[in-house]
């Protein structure tokens, strides 16, 4: 249990991180590439096939934007680099490549021109590196696939007790999220768990891992919508109505969290599967009880990148 405990906490701390940036609506079609949203340096090596088991970072997939518009990824499989570069939320909307070659890992460490944080550029950027280091090639189709819509769970439109509107200054949203991702770079996972930051998402595990809580300050709805994205495996979607920035949170069963670490490239043991839930309450009871939302299941038209070609990179 140990094991899965820092597991779960380090998978969810850096899910939470990543939602802290700004979010783009999953309806959206991917952005073009600009001729000039390229890092200006990038290594992009093979991950070690045998990282330090005792460090639970070393065996998950981090993908960081740091200040000084640094960005590093590791232990990252070819899959994750090209949903994150073309923002697809679930699986279903890549198609093509070889199954070997999606899930081998990679390491990579780039800067962009300036010291501005990376923000909405990061999917431009991560385009232009695939397609001159991996020689990928694309086309776009739209296919209807299974997604989320969120909406309001209750008739009069109240929100749940654990979700109110929020009295953080958010302007530097990007910057926050960018220095948390630096720290967790350099292992430090413990300031992402029990200790509320202003205008980002922690993990509560004073409970213990059968009762995480997943606490949210200054968040708005697409960060919302990143994040029930990432415990779904689908699109969702944001017809709550919900303007502003909101503090919530929101119980999460371990069985949840497990899964994403695992998608995320973490060995998780068998015996996990014999874990509860948190204390019953599943994602949608949680969501409907404490936040006053719900996720009603529905088929839309969903952007869907077609691999053309893709090449592993020359080794440096």
């Amino acid at each position: 249990m140990k094991m899965s405990r820092s597991t779960c906490g380090s998978a969810l701390a850096i899910l939470l991180l990543a939602t802290t940036a700004s979010a783009q609506d999953p309806a959206s079609s991917p952005a073009a590439v600009s001729p000039i949203a390229t890092f200006e340096v990038a290594s992009v090596k093979p991950s070690n096939p045998n990282p330090d088991p005792t460090n639970p970072l070393n065996m998950i997939a981090l993908m960081l934007p740091q200040p000084g518009g640094r960005f590093t990824a590791t232990n990252t499989p070819l899959r994750m680099l090209i949903m994150m570069a073309f923002e697809l939320k679930q699986e279903a909307q890549l198609v093509g490549g070889t199954a070997d070659l999606l899930a081998a890992k990679y390491d990579i460490t780039a800067r962009a021109a300036g010291t501005a944080t990376i923000g909405k550029e990061l999917p431009q950027l991560l385009q232009s590196l695939l397609a001159d280091r991996f020689k990928l090639k694309t086309h776009t189709e739209m296919r209807e696939l299974p997604v989320y819509d969120l909406v309001l769970a209750r008739s009069d439109g109240r929100l749940g007790t654990e979700m109110k509107p929020s009295t953080s200054e958010c302007s530097k949203a990007d910057q926050v999220a960018a220095e948390q991702g630096a720290a967790l770079a350099q292992g430090d996972v413990a300031s992402f768990i029990g200790k509320p930051r202003p205008c980002s998402v922690s993990t509560d595990t004073s409970g213990g891992p059968l009762n995480l809580l997943m606490r949210g300050d200054g968040q708005e709805m697409k960060q919302m919508v990143e994040i029930l994205s990432q415990f779904t495996g689908r699109t969702v979607r944001d017809k709550t109505g919900l303007t502003g920035r909101y503090d919530f949170a929101m119980k999460l069963d371990l069985q949840m969290v497990l899964a994403l670490a695992k998608r995320m490239g973490a060995n998780i043991p068998a015996a996990a599967a014999n874990i509860p839930q948190s204390d019953g309450s599943s994602l949608m009871t949680a969501l409907n009880e404490q936040l006053g939302l719900k996720l009603e299941s529905t088929r839309a038209p969903v952007d869907v990148v077609v691999i053309n070609s893709v090449e592993a990179p020359v080794a440096e």
